[in-house]
């Protein structure tokens, strides 16, 4: 199973899910993708207001919508790209190949916590806790991600250096 999730061909179609997927997120209707909350790294009460107000309420359903299904499924390729890489390069410590997974769940209630503030009738019926919440998950989903991609780095540096002395 290891080598099947590791193979040149996973990776490749892995990768080409996550183009996908971001040109999908690039071209929401509504100006929402330059608008969401996801891409920050952390965010406030005045940022979600923005966001609140300049997407409208349709804006907001298409943002619900897509944060349930597109962005439900965009976490799971770059978590399962980023498990397959770490296999690829023969990664073995169960915490850090735990890492992508970690990164995954965050995301993953992340995006419930927006849809359900995207879903408020009125900004002012969002919380502050709700607000902080969903900001917190979004900077340790971040962390995490970018832990993983320097690990990633750090590794394939290391292998490129191995190979070069071989």
């Amino acid at each position: 199973m290891k080598k099947k999730i590791s193979s040149n061909k996973s990776i490749f179609l892995l990768l080409i899910l996550l183009l996908i997927c971001s040109a999908c997120f690039q071209n929401l209707p509504n100006n929402i993708y330059p608008n969401m909350l996801d891409l920050s790294f952390g965010f406030s009460g005045p940022d979600v207001l923005k966001t609140f107000e300049t997407l409208g309420e349709t804006g907001r359903t298409q943002y619900i919508y897509s944060s349930l299904i597109l962005d439900t499924a965009f976490p799971i390729i770059y978590g399962l790209l980023f498990f397959a890489l770490l296999l690829k390069l023969k990664e073995e410590r169960a915490f850090i190949l735990s890492l992508p997974l970690m990164a995954v769940i965050l995301d993953l209630c992340e995006n419930i916590s927006i849809s359900l503030m995207m879903s408020s009738d009125l900004f002012y019926e969002i919380s502050e806790s709700q607000i902080f919440i969903s900001s917190a998950l979004n900077q340790c989903k971040w962390v995490l991600c970018i832990l993983v991609i320097v690990i990633l780095l750090i590794r394939f540096g290391k292998k490129a250096i191995l190979d070069l002395n071989t």
